[in-house]
């Protein structure tokens, strides 16, 4: 073998195996980056909800859409909300949060386990939090508080959920 193969196989070859290891930008049916046009061709908007309700976070600025199961013709089977978040017309964050039964049935330790044999052992946080990031793309798999509309009490129910967001969405812009 020739030197400037040798070479092209060397440059080539790590950038393969990064490649690999990428966490795919795709949750859901949705991809980083896409438009919320495009996410409403996907998961159209029901009849008495055309448009779902947002409100810009301060933290990055960026827009978040909640999208509840009543706002969509074709509800997501599971899914009780799904949270979307853009910056500058561009999905950068995609939150499933998961209805009751189906977290009774699938523990965040148990979802964690199928990420695992698509990217590995994750990163795990003291409080339960799962974790995969290959430097630009971020996964997790956690416990959200839902709150409970039960009477006047704040109590609030954990439900299983996965997020997947660009790594750098929430850094300060101040």
């Amino acid at each position: 073998m020739s030197f400037p193969l040798l070479l092209v196989v060397a440059l080539l070859c790590p950038a393969r195996l990064l490649a690999e290891d990428a966490i795919q930008p795709t949750l859901a049916h949705l991809r980083l980056g896409d438009s919320l046009r495009s996410i409403q061709r996907i998961y159209p908007p029901a009849k008495d909800q055309p448009k779902w309700p947002s409100y810009v976070e301060p933290r990055g600025r960026v827009e978040r859409v909640r999208v509840e199961r009543s706002y969509l013709k074709k509800p997501i089977a599971n899914v009780d909300t799904m949270w979307l978040s853009f910056k500058s017309g561009r999905l950068v964050e995609i939150q499933l949060i998961y209805d009751a039964a189906y977290t009774r049935t699938n523990s965040v330790d148990a979802l964690a386990t199928q990420w695992l044999s698509i990217y590995g052992e994750p990163h795990r946080t003291d409080e339960g939090r799962y974790w995969w990031s290959d430097g630009s793309t971020v996964l997790r798999v956690f416990y959200a508080e839902v709150p409970l509309a039960e009477g006047k009490s704040q109590s609030v129910e954990l439900r299983t959920s996965v997020q997947l967001f660009e790594q750098d969405v929430f850094e300060r812009v101040d």
